[in-house]
């Protein structure tokens, strides 16, 4: 007999709970990989009456990502960032136990242009991924990027616009933002960092500074970045060396192993 798994069976319940779309889909005859037979027959079970206890569960949710992403919740409007909770994104995030806020980011793509890479570039410095190997490796608290120009300016412009509550903004006005972000094929260079407090700040930097970077998301040889630099414009060697010297002690970089 084909044993029962309470954490897929969990998982299951939670999809259920915020989509009435992948309940149906549980309690219907098409394949759901992700769930035993006897798990699915177990769920099936579930008197629908008790997923609608609380009918302001999914509002919630799409509220912790408005919190997040408040420039790309805008962009979107509010019934864009609520149909995140009826794709495979979202349930493969659910089963996999992986973070609702992440797993936003990667959903959503080039759907809000920069401002969405910024904000989940944002959601990424503040959860940073433990970094494995020997070298030298970008901040996992610093993230570069390399978005549309004027995508920095946009962003600050409509965050302000929403003020201190985006959630009671969007709120009052749910649906997609009129003015739509940059799409210039010329890109500006930013950088991402968050505080051990979670706080963010964004700010434009050297094209060159943000490239290595960008090489350095995995552990590098220190002669590596070294030829990286010379090749993105430093002088020589010697100076490549003072710089990554110097952005060592600024904490861009770490030094790993």
């Amino acid at each position: 007999m084909t044993a029962v798994d309470p954490q897929r069976v969990q998982s299951a319940l939670v999809c259920m709970y915020l989509d009435p779309a992948y309940a149906e889909a549980v309690r219907g005859a098409g394949p759901l990989p992700e769930l035993r037979p006897p798990e699915r027959a177990l769920l099936r079970d579930v008197d629908p009456r008790a997923l609608r206890t609380d009918a302001f569960r999914r509002a919630r949710a799409v509220h912790t990502i408005v919190e997040e992403y408040p420039v790309s919740a805008a962009l979107l409007g509010v019934a864009g960032v609520d149909a995140f909770f009826s794709t495979p994104a979202f349930r493969t995030c659910v089963f996999a136990h992986g973070s609702m806020a992440l797993s936003f980011g990667t959903w959503l793509g080039d759907r809000a242009g920069g401002p969405g890479h910024l904000e989940a570039a944002a959601a990424r410095a503040r959860r940073p991924a433990p970094l494995a190997g020997a070298g030298l490796a970008c901040s996992p608290r610093i993230v570069p990027l390399r978005v549309p120009a004027g995508t920095l300016e946009f962003h600050e412009r409509l965050r302000a616009r929403l003020g201190a509550d985006p959630v009671a903004a969007l709120a009052r006005a749910p649906g997609p933002a009129r003015e739509r972000p940059p799409r210039s094929s010329r890109r500006e260079a930013v950088l991402v960092e968050a505080s051990a407090s979670g706080e963010v700040s964004l700010g434009t930097a050297s094209e060159p500074l943000v490239r290595l970077l960008i090489h350095a998301a995995t552990p590098r040889p220190r002669a590596e970045l070294v030829a990286e630099a010379v090749r993105l414009g430093a002088d020589d060697a010697a100076e490549a060396a003072s710089l990554i010297d110097a952005w060592l002690a600024d904490g861009l970089l770490v030094e790993l192993g």
